[in-house]
């Protein structure tokens, strides 16, 4: 999926970056008016190709849903260092934490169907865990409101995470705060599993990815036609993709996706084409008003409207999905970057929520997750 560095690099950085930062790629729709995706372009461009240039960001890929069609896909960069080709809506990338979102939906799925509640205790379904975590609910867990310890060493398999886990005291009273925790999500994907008797990512396939079209999703897969992330340099080297522990991270950060795959699944979400409008909107609503968490994303409010927001960063990889679930609009964009800070279009997806959305987010916030 990576090249190797040959040394020419820092030669061909600056060239790259004024010849691959012109060039694009534009599908809309052909239902949506020219004028409407047009603007959206200008837009886009006046936005996000000062940042690229500031940020030295690599490639780029961009998706515009307004009333629930798509009217703009851009590719902006390159997929390499090493090559022209500029990255387009099917070129695949690592997703990071906005995996966390997608693997939402799969278990939303279930409590549509009846197989658990947002309010059900965690020691109900899954056995083994730590006496503590027993009473904690599946929707803390999803919130980022569990209390569960760090558990920043990675181990290979679920169980010994779990054990390593048993003396450990809880951050805090479940409930009480908000505390991002990547382990929360293991144990969402975990519950995934014994609810539906397969593996997670046959379950995401099945339920998930396949009724939404998203025909290229999934992880570990390799493809001529991916992304490279890279680390920091001087000169910036390809990196290798690996998971931290194991297969119990993909459900919270390894997923991979394509732009084409998550205008599809935005789609679908505003559309109610996998879970129904009650489901969506409790899905959407914050756990507890206090805290920007909602089961699997994050919520702010822009004006008379709400936005819906999960980010994701992984090794050289990042993306956002931003959607006004009452106005059927959406931004997503994933990007791979060379630099070890100051990486995020946070603030660019304010600005493009607000001048193509028309959903006035507030400026103050500093996070992505915060949006």
């Amino acid at each position: 999926m990576s090249m190797r560095s040959n040394g020419k690099i820092p030669l061909l950085l600056g060239a790259l970056f004024v010849f691959a930062l012109a060039r694009t790629s534009l599908a809309a729709a052909s239902e949506t008016p020219k004028a409407v995706a047009g603007n959206a372009e200008e837009v886009a461009d006046r936005i996000l190709l000062p940042a690229m240039a500031k940020k030295q960001l690599v490639g780029l890929v961009l998706g515009v849903v307004k009333n629930g069609t798509v009217i703009l896909r851009k590719g902006y960069g390159v997929k390499s260092l090493t090559a022209p080709g500029a990255p387009d809506a099917d070129t695949i990338f690592y997703i990071g934490s906005l995996s966390k979102a997608v693997t939402a939906v799969g278990l939303m799925r279930l409590v549509e169907s009846g197989s658990v509640g947002l309010g059900d205790p965690i020691g109900k379904y899954l056995s083994g865990l730590p006496t503590d975590w027993h009473a904690i609910t599946v929707g803390q867990f999803m919130a980022h409101q569990s209390g569960i310890p760090p558990m920043e060493r990675k181990l290979s398999t679920f169980d010994e995470m779990i054990a390593a886990a048993q003396n450990l005291p809880l951050s805090f009273p479940p409930g009480a705060r908000q505390e991002y925790n990547n382990f929360n999500f293991a144990v969402i994907g975990k519950l995934i599993e014994t609810l539906s008797g397969k593996t997670y990512l046959d379950d995401m396939r099945e339920s998930v990815f396949a009724p939404l079209g998203m025909t290229r999703s999934g992880s570990g897969s390799e493809d001529a036609n991916a992304a490279t992330g890279y680390r920091p340099g001087p000169p910036p080297m390809p990196i290798d993709h690996h998971i931290k522990g194991g297969d119990y991270g993909i459900p919270s950060g390894h997923l991979q996706s394509t732009l084409n795959d998550l205008l599809s699944f935005s789609v679908g979400l505003l559309g109610h084409a996998l879970l129904n409008a009650p489901t969506t909107d409790q899905m959407c609503q914050r756990a507890q008003s206090r805290f920007s968490a909602t089961p699997g994303w994050f919520e702010q409010p822009a004006g008379k409207f709400s936005v819906v927001t999960k980010n994701g960063a992984s090794q050289g990889f990042h993306s956002i999905l931003s959607f006004l679930p009452k106005k059927s609009d959406a931004i997503v964009m994933i990007w791979t970057s060379q630099k070890p800070r100051d990486n995020s279009l946070a603030r660019e997806t304010r600005l493009l929520l607000s001048e193509i959305c028309g959903a006035p987010i507030g400026q103050n916030a500093n996070t992505d997750d915060d949006l």
